[in-house]
């Protein structure tokens, strides 16, 4: 297939620095080509750019903007549904300025900061997609849903529910609470992927959890049913687990769990991830 050439009408430094002067070691791929497949799924006619945002694993365990379980997804990003994907290293982690905190919050300010600087470089972003991993879901988990018209999907993988008080020195509570809100926001799109062999938080556990979001998410005790639709569904598409999601107007909360999955997604496990993705972002 021929190619139609998409130039690149942006640059990022390899160091950014944000309004409040930290400075942050950043990545930025544009899309690939456009081709003719894709000018038959319609893609090149899409109005503005797609923005996705890549946050890493823990920082105090080794975990970098270099993660494979992110750069596993970048392809599909840019070639498939045609995102510009920034990867950063968190403050103190590589090139970074500042210090890592001990509950996160500033890290997630840090995103905030990060998103609206990315958002007015790139010009013409019409949605913002933030992929968190591990630790990372739990930064993106405290960003809001940006103001229409802005679209905004947040991509929680293997969100570590268990060690959770622990990776936040015990502010557990104000991350659900965020989280909670989250899902109940105007326009939220919410996807949960998770593995049932993770190594840190057992299945149940998470089932029971992630039931209680969707119950939020597709109106809580509601029972009018008007404008309210909660089904559980198969994913679909070979190599993706089962899964269900909650809807309620714009809002869609949708929860994947991918069989014989660890938190690290080796193996097989990567192309349910993958697959995943892919299907909730077409």
């Amino acid at each position: 297939m021929a190619a139609l050439e998409r130039p690149v009408t942006a640059t990022f430094p390899r160091i950014l620095e944000l309004p409040s002067g930290l400075k942050l070691e950043v990545s930025l791929t544009p899309p690939g080509p456009v081709t003719e497949l894709d000018e038959e799924r319609g893609v090149a006619s899409l109005p503005g750019r797609r923005l996705a945002v890549c946050l890493h694993p823990w920082a105090r365990l080794g975990g970098n903007m270099d993660d494979p379980v992110l750069a596993a997804l970048l392809r599909p990003l840019t070639h498939y549904h045609k995102f510009y994907v920034l990867c950063y290293n968190a403050r103190g982690v590589g090139l970074s300025s500042g210090w890592k905190s001990f509950t996160g919050l500033q890290e997630a300010e840090d995103l905030r900061e990060l998103v609206k600087c990315a958002v007015k470089r790139l010009n013409d972003v019409r949605e913002v997609v933030l992929i968190g991993y591990s630790n990372g879901a739990l930064t993106a988990s405290l960003h809001p849903v940006l103001p229409a018209p802005l679209l905004t999907t947040h991509i929680l993988i293997s969100y570590p529910l268990g060690p959770r008080g622990l990776l936040t020195a015990f502010r557990s509570r104000t991350y659900q609470r965020a989280l909670e809100d989250l899902v109940q926001q105007p326009g939220a799109r919410v996807l949960l992927c998770q593995g049932d062999a993770d190594d840190f938080t057992a299945a149940e556990a998470y089932d029971a959890w992630a039931e209680a979001l969707g119950q939020l998410a597709a109106g809580g005790d509601d029972t009018t049913g008007e404008g309210d639709n909660e089904e559980e569904q198969e994913t679909g598409g070979e190599g993706v687990g089962e899964g269900w999601s909650a809807e309620r107007g714009g809002n869609v909360l949708e929860v994947v769990r991918i069989p014989g999955a660890s938190h690290f997604w080796g193996g097989q496990a990567m192309r349910g991830l993958i697959e995943a993705v892919t299907q909730f972002l077409t």
